[in-house]
């Protein structure tokens, strides 16, 4: 069976010939196994693994919006500050303009990792810059090149899946994390008025997707997580969106919720809004994936709970170790991937991710 084959018969709640094994591999891993950064890189890492192939980060989807004159977004470069490399993006509209500054390359060994300073959004009065500005996108258009070339290079060593913030999300990277969570509380109408204004971006996204070739749409809630907003939020600002997605993909397409933190208060709904999977089903969260799966190992595939600390910090052994523990809690009638909670870090060890996967091939086996 390929692995194509086996994510595919997993994500729809079946068995295939073992438990798919894959890993949150973007290029922050892929640059330190291969020397390399973008999805054709993560595919390479994933070949070296032998992991499936999944969770590629920059496939799609590629959207833009057609604006009027007086509206502007461009980015300069600051140079270095203590050991950072700092660049300014700025939003240009009639109504004012925002600007976020952002640290990169400052760790020696990782210098992928990045830090933003300053966010576009400083002040509630800031949001009505980012009104006007999604009011004033007029014609949208879209790209699926990227999604084809992807299709022909994965082949049937994985899915090819495209990411995509909610609109939530879109709107949490405007704003500084605890600021944001304030305005959500103390001004509820007018974020969700902001929240309907992004949702154009939303589905033009989704437009995007099932126009292209891509298997999968990894839709990231991860602001969904009672770790940072309470039930009664994600039921206004994630649920209603998560189940119109749900229903807006093609049928031939499949949809994996991206949650991250604590989610099991919210996972009855989140099974209600009817994904194909779910992850990460964090293991620094409060989902226990035994009870999970004997709950709702009958509604979506599961995915994640994998600590991706061992594969970096731990021994072979405590590497196999983990992944016995996520095939004894979640493995019996599929509906099971094994991937990690989180991003692999760029220290991860190569060997720990390759016994992981010979492992499975052993004791994950249904036939």
């Amino acid at each position: 069976m390929t692995q194509r084959e086996r994510l595919s018969i997993a994500l729809d709640g079946g068995q295939p010939d073992q438990v798919p094994v894959t890993w949150e591999l973007v290029d922050r891993c892929a640059r330190a196994f291969t020397g390399k950064t973008g999805w054709r890189a993560q595919c390479d890492a994933h070949r070296l693994i032998g992991s499936a192939i999944f969770n590629l980060q920059g496939v799609g989807a590629h959207v833009g919006w057609e604006r009027p004159a007086g509206y502007r977004e461009y980015g300069r470069d600051l140079g270095e500050e203590a050991g950072w490399h700092v660049t300014e993006s700025i939003i240009e509209t009639p109504r004012g303009s925002l600007s976020q500054i952002t640290h990169s390359s400052g760790i020696p060994g990782d210098p992928l990792v990045g830090k933003r300073v300053q966010s576009f959004v400083k002040t509630p009065a800031d949001w009505e810059i980012v009104a006007d500005w999604l009011d004033a996108a007029d014609d949208g258009h879209f790209d699926v090149t990227v999604a084809q070339e992807a299709r022909e290079y994965v082949g049937d060593d994985g899915l090819v899946n495209f990411w995509l913030g909610d609109s939530l999300y879109a709107l949490a990277n405007l704003r500084d994390s605890a600021e944001f969570v304030l305005d959500l509380m103390d001004r509820p109408d007018e974020m969700l008025e902001l929240h309907e204004k992004m949702h154009r971006r939303t589905a033009l996204a989704v437009e995007c997707f099932n126009a292209s070739a891509a298997d999968v749409l990894v839709y990231d809630i991860c602001w969904g997580s009672t770790s940072v907003i309470s039930p009664a939020l994600f039921d206004r600002f994630v649920l209603p969106e998560a189940k119109w997605v749900c229903q807006a993909i093609a049928r031939d397409k499949r949809i994996v919720f991206f949650t991250t933190g604590k989610t099991r208060a919210v996972l009855p709904q989140i099974a209600d809004a009817g994904p194909h999977g779910v992850q990460h089903l964090d293991v620094l969260g409060d989902c226990d994936l035994a009870e999970v799966k004997q709950t709702f190992g009958k509604r979506f595939c599961l995915m994640g709970n994998y600590s991706p600390v061992v594969l970096a910090h731990g021994s072979v052994r405590a590497a196999e170790e983990e992944a016995r523990r996520c095939l004894r809690a979640a493995m019996a009638g599929g509906g099971f991937i094994i991937t990690t909670s989180d991003e692999v870090p760029g220290d991860a060890k190569l060997e720990n991710m390759q016994a992981v996967v010979k492992l499975v091939e052993r004791e994950g086996r249904y036939c």
